[in-house]
């Protein structure tokens, strides 16, 4: 219930927001409210991927996980192995969100402030639960289909997707980005 009544009230924030902006989502803080009231970000894809995985959904938690990468056989590989070792921890596995770091996708990719201009989030999350030691994965985010040209293309609304899970320590296979 209390979920329920924090996203009417983010909604109702979000849409006053719009009003009073003149209804101009493609105004960059606009926008991003209204990703946030509508579920369209990468925290919302990384909380439905984990609660698939906590449910024991091992068919759910992939399709939230997309595979379009030339080296598509090692990123499935890495998905199913990922998705089955978070699987064997159990349900109700605890996670946090540690950082984000937000990546401008257009032109020349490259780390930004600005969360409402991104097309990319590399995000770190600690996840353990019960009595296993918290282990940190990093989730990689982008925005089909790679670019995202946030204010030179009027800032549409972004449909973020997980293209790669991996420990921390590792290196990344669908988004190659330093």
């Amino acid at each position: 219930m209390r979920d329920i009544t924090w996203r009417m009230g983010l909604t109702l924030m979000t849409l006053t927001a719009l009003a009073l902006l003149g209804l101009n989502a493609s105004c960059s803080p606009a926008h991003y409210l209204l990703e946030q009231a509508l579920g369209r970000t990468p925290h919302h894809e990384i909380e439905r991927y984990l609660t698939a995985v906590a449910s024991g959904d091992h068919l759910g938690a992939l399709e939230f996980w997309q595979v379009s990468a030339p080296n598509a056989l090692d990123l499935s590989d890495r998905r199913d192995s990922v998705t089955d070792t978070l699987l064997a921890r159990g349900a109700s596995p605890q996670y946090r969100v540690l950082d984000v770091t937000w990546w401008r996708t257009c032109c020349e990719p490259a780390v930004i402030d600005d969360p409402a201009q991104a097309g990319g989030a590399r995000v770190r999350v600690a996840i353990g639960g019960g009595h296993d030691p918290e282990t940190i994965y990093i989730f990689d985010l982008l925005v089909p289909p790679g670019v995202y040209w946030g204010d030179a293309a009027g800032n549409p609304l972004r449909d973020w997707e997980i293209v790669d899970v991996y420990p921390e320590g590792m290196r990344p296979l669908a988004w190659l980005v330093e």
